[in-house]
């Protein structure tokens, strides 16, 4: 999906309801994301607490040889609740990898082409920064509150007509359609 990809540090201190911006927050307004696909909730640790979460995936496309996927994360904890701040997604879903300058992203996802037995992995540009939200250090999502992520990856084969998506530490998107 064409269009630029901010790497500024934003919170995610905005009404209840609203979308806050996360580093690098996803491309484009919903109806370029088009429609949420698949949803799943998880629990992800934070300051000794297990904070629940719920990630909506918007469809993926293919566009000029890539696909990027959009996930919009809603923090569950009940207003009132929880750290003042908010959960830091910071490292959630590096996985193993690492940013260059150590700037926490959203790299560790990885989709999965069961057809060809293949992996595909966040893409980089050419300083080897992913393609994908940054600066995740920044970003706090307060109870009730949600942050859009993004990340790029090469185009599985013009055949593959879904992939799995793995994100470290949620359930597997399975069987997503790839447009």
């Amino acid at each position: 999906m064409p269009g630029s990809k901010s790497g500024r540090e934003q919170t995610a201190g905005i009404p209840a309801g609203q979308q806050a911006p996360a580093g690098g927050q996803a491309q484009g307004g919903p109806q370029q994301r088009g429609a949420i696909v698949a949803t799943v909730e998880a629990q992800v640790s934070y300051a000794g607490e297990a904070v629940p979460i719920k990630i909506d995936l918007y469809g993926p496309r293919r566009d000029q040889g890539f696909v990027t996927i959009n996930v919009q994360v809603t923090n569950l904890t009940p207003d009132g609740q929880g750290s003042s701040l908010g959960w830091q997604i910071n490292d959630t879903f590096a996985g193993a990898t690492r940013s260059v300058d150590n700037k926490q992203s959203f790299s560790g996802v990885y989709l999965l082409d069961r057809k060809n037995h293949k992996q595909y992995l966040v893409a980089r540009n050419a300083n080897e920064e992913f393609l994908a939200s940054t600066n995740l250090n920044a970003v706090f999502v307060k109870p009730q509150q949600t942050a859009e992520l993004f990340a790029t990856f090469g185009a599985p084969p013009a055949d593959v007509t879904a992939i799995d998506l793995i994100i470290p530490q949620i359930p597997v998107f399975e069987n997503v359609p790839l447009g």
